[in-house]
């Protein structure tokens, strides 16, 4: 998919309570604009003194407030084809553009048809999660209009076209670092303090234990249960580990009861291991925790400190 480029962005509500949402996103491809009682004869022609008019008549509006709605009608009806439209639904961000032709329907409301079809993809087909994108965007959800300009038009563009800002890049390059430092030291700590590490992660992570670190039950060093589901989760800590070894854990995993995953997390493992884990061959209920994953989940919980503190 090419790069977009567009002149300026208008951000859409898709019928009162997003009525329209789902016909002209998904079936119709169209935007779609109420207003009802303004004449679209008017419309077409331009004479937006006289849509004034109407607005102030037809849906006693004050002229402030019937200003605003003459310039929403107004860009539905005068945007060109360079203009990106957007738009929320299913809690992603949609776009697209649009023909300038407006069409009246039967129940008088009007559309306009869009240029191939709405999309919540960036241009290397990146999902825009609403979840992923910044509060200066999402807040055009709380506009009380129907149509309005899109203020953060560069950070819109920058989205879609899935530019990084150099700024987000560097902080990313930063924390690869940091987190390839951090493994580093990880695969140098003591077999206890690994130990401790891999607990502390857990529980900052919002598991809690329900035994102490080691405990009396052989197979794990960890007995975690989830405050929310009650699932419980096992967990062996091992600083070093063959092929052999994870096979006989792999065994006694199998016959305890009541738990959801295991984990297996390893300081050192042998190459019969390593190869193994490669090929994804290891359980789908077994999840095995490696020191790159471990200083990953190290620097997002806050332990970065901790752990350069041990090696220090």
């Amino acid at each position: 998919m090419k790069a977009i480029n567009p002149s300026k962005a208008l951000y859409i509500k898709l019928g009162r309570g997003g009525e329209y949402e789902r016909d002209c996103i998904e079936n119709k491809q169209t935007l779609r604009l109420s207003y009802r009682e303004i004449s679209h004869d008017l419309c077409l022609k331009r004479e937006w003194d006289k849509v004034l008019d109407e607005i102030i008549k037809k849906l006693g509006r004050n002229e402030a407030t019937a200003k605003r709605d003459k310039e929403q009608i107004r860009l539905f009806y005068e945007s060109d084809e360079t203009v990106l439209w957007v738009t929320f639904f299913n809690n992603c961000l949609y776009w697209c553009f649009s023909k300038p032709d407006v069409t009246l329907l039967c129940d008088k409301t009007k559309i306009r048809h869009v240029i191939g079809q709405w999309s919540c993809i960036d241009i290397k087909g990146n999902l825009l999660d609403k979840k992923l994108l910044s509060g200066g965007l999402l807040s055009m959800q709380g506009f009380r209009g129907t149509i309005c300009v899109v203020r953060e038009f560069e950070y819109l563009k920058q989205k879609i076209n899935a530019r990084i800002p150099k700024d987000v890049e560097e902080a990313k390059d930063a924390l690869a670092t940091l987190e390839s430092k951090i493994e580093t030291i990880i695969r140098r700590l003591h077999w206890r303090d690994f130990e401790i590490l891999i607990d502390l992660i857990f529980t900052q992570s919002g598991w809690e234990r329900i035994n102490e670190l080691g405990g009396t039950q052989k197979t794990l060093d960890l007995d975690l249960i989830s405050p929310i589901t009650s699932e419980r989760y096992g967990v062996q800590i091992k600083s070093k580990a063959s092929l052999a070894e994870f096979d006989e854990y792999k065994r006694k995993f199998a016959e305890m009861q009541g738990y959801k995953h295991f984990y297996f997390v390893v300081h050192s493992l042998s190459n019969d291991l390593a190869k193994k884990i490669k090929l994804n061959e290891n359980n789908e209920n077994i999840k095995i925790l490696l020191p790159q994953k471990i200083a990953h989940l190290a620097v997002k919980y806050g332990l970065a400190d901790w752990v350069i503190d041990k090696a220090s």
